[in-house]
């Protein structure tokens, strides 16, 4: 377990002249729970008390989301995001409409115990989950409608770096931030979920963090053929 968290860590590490290529991460993928948050429970709404506690101007922190026991970091949002915190008084109260498509987010992402990832052309990032429904995501920073149970979302994919990052809109001002790590030395990706007020990442709200082992192909279980 140490072992794997220490490879995300390398990882993520890599040095400034690295992090400019794209990187392939194309795959079958299944989730090491032992080093994962718990997929079962995945929230990213704040908790209704913290939203009605004090008046506005002031928030109590939450308890939606969960944090990563691989206890890995990085990426751009290092230190920024976490649930130790307190919630920032910048932090609105959420709609009804928000927390809904909020809710129907944390449905789909419970599905991603198992994962294949298509994108040998970079420019699209096309995403199977555990029950075959794919998504499918242009990688140039376009605008991509994403349906869900009963609400359809405005997404954003783009690289950043070496990493993916999709961005779905959930508000006017918030944001559900979707970051694909990959470490190809330890055939690991990491999946970093968070949200986000006018560019930050809610105090109230802890990141949910999910480590990928990759699994090998049909051809390679098989061993070489003679």
């Amino acid at each position: 377990m140490k072992l794997a968290a220490a490879a995300i860590v390398a990882g993520l590490l890599l040095p400034a002249a690295r992090a400019s290529a794209q990187v392939d991460f194309s795959g079958s993928w299944r989730l090491d729970r032992d080093i994962s948050g718990d997929l079962a429970r995945a929230s990213f709404e704040p908790a209704v008390q913290s939203q009605t506690r004090r008046l506005p101007g002031g928030l109590t922190g939450g308890v939606g989301g969960l944090g990563g026991r691989g206890g890995f970091g990085g990426g751009r949002r290092q230190g920024q995001a976490g649930g130790e915190r307190g919630a920032d008084a910048r932090d609105t109260a959420l709609t009804d409409e928000q927390r809904l498509r909020l809710r129907e987010v944390a449905a789909y992402v419970k599905t991603l115990g198992s994962v294949v990832i298509e994108h040998t052309d970079h420019s699209t990032f096309t995403l199977s989950d555990a029950q075959g429904h794919s998504r499918l995501f242009p990688t140039d920073g376009t605008k991509a409608p994403q349906a869900f149970a009963t609400a359809t979302l405005e997404s954003v994919t783009k690289w950043d770096g070496p990493h993916i990052e999709t961005v779905y809109t959930i508000g006017p001002t918030q944001d559900l931030v979707f970051t694909y790590i990959l470490v190809p030395a330890s055939k690991q990706m990491a999946l970093r979920i968070h949200l986000e007020q006018s560019g930050r990442p809610r105090a109230d709200v802890p990141e949910l963090r999910l480590i990928y082992k990759q699994r090998p192909s049909a051809h390679s279980a098989q061993g070489p053929r003679h």
